[in-house]
């Protein structure tokens, strides 16, 4: 189990070895034993392999980075950038980035808030997987993902057939998606969102405060990076700079951490969302 993590933050920076939670390490475990059945050898000997076998690292690190992604997740983060943020927004085109993107969600969620307050926007996810990144462009879901978006996003956004929903084109023209490690590189700025939630989890030390320095460096003057609750810590830890754009909800920025900063607070209970629809601007990303 060790060998295997310390291969995959060695090679790609993913893993966080010692430190791995208990569902990394079953995660991994569960990955080991299938290369080595496909092998017809033990599991450890299939985590020796991997010194030698960088495809067999990519197979676990694929692995590890397919997480839980769906529509409006953590309504407390969202009506904070409803209420803190876009209203903040200069009145020119605003670029957002989902650093990390998944199969979409998290995308179409942004574009989904913007074009509600009657922005002018473009949007770009990117993730590792080309698979991911092919079902984020496909815009297709199964109708239960839709439960957690409010009502009036579903009406507007969404077409509903039977267990089928799809994001409608209006919305998806203004939504591109790209393969992208975040490790190697990341996409050009200057955004004024950008949303790297739940990434971290899976990045070492010091490769995910690396890609957290570069993603701010792609920022507007007054653009904010959002990162999930939990992972807040670690990047305060490192003393990038922070902006409390809500109770709830502690986001990054550019400029040097002036130690002022209080320690975020806990999350705040979730608020009543918005609805309507302007339209956006396609183009961008």
């Amino acid at each position: 189990m060790d060998l295997a993590l310390a291969a995959a933050e060695r090679d790609l920076g993913v893993g966080r070895a010692m430190a791995a939670p208990g569902w990394v390490r079953d995660r991994v475990l569960t990955i080991l034993e299938a290369q080595a059945a496909r092998l017809g050898i033990t599991a450890m000997r299939a985590a020796e392999r991997l010194q030698r076998d960088r495809s067999a690292v990519e197979e676990i690190v694929a692995a590890l980075r397919v997480g839980e992604t769906r529509f409006y997740r953590d309504p407390v983060m969202w009506e904070a950038i409803a209420s803190a943020v876009i209203p903040t927004l200069p009145q020119r085109p605003v670029a957002g980035l989902s650093a990390g993107c998944s199969t979409g969600e998290e995308a179409y969620t942004l574009a989904m808030m913007l074009a509600i307050a009657g922005k002018r926007f473009s949007v770009l996810g990117v993730d590792r997987s080309s698979e991911a990144v092919q079902a984020a462009r496909e815009a297709t879901y199964s109708a239960e993902a839709a439960r957690h978006l409010p009502p009036a996003y579903v009406r507007r956004f969404c077409e509903v057939d039977g267990s089928v929903m799809r994001v409608r084109k209006e919305l998806r023209s203004l939504v591109s998606f790209e393969v992208c490690d975040l490790v190697s590189a990341v996409p050009r700025g200057g955004f004024q969102i950008i949303l790297f939630k739940n990434v971290l989890l899976y990045l070492a030390t010091p490769a995910g405060e690396a890609v957290a320095r570069r993603l701010l460096g792609e920022l507007d003057a007054r653009g904010v990076l959002i990162t999930a609750a939990s992972e807040v810590p670690r990047l305060c830890s490192v003393g990038i700079a922070t902006a409390r754009i809500s109770s709830g909800v502690t986001a990054f920025r550019l400029g040097p951490r002036t130690g002022s900063e209080p320690p975020p607070p806990p999350p705040a209970a979730p608020a009543a969302s918005g609805s309507g629809f302007p339209g956006g601007m396609e183009g961008g990303r």
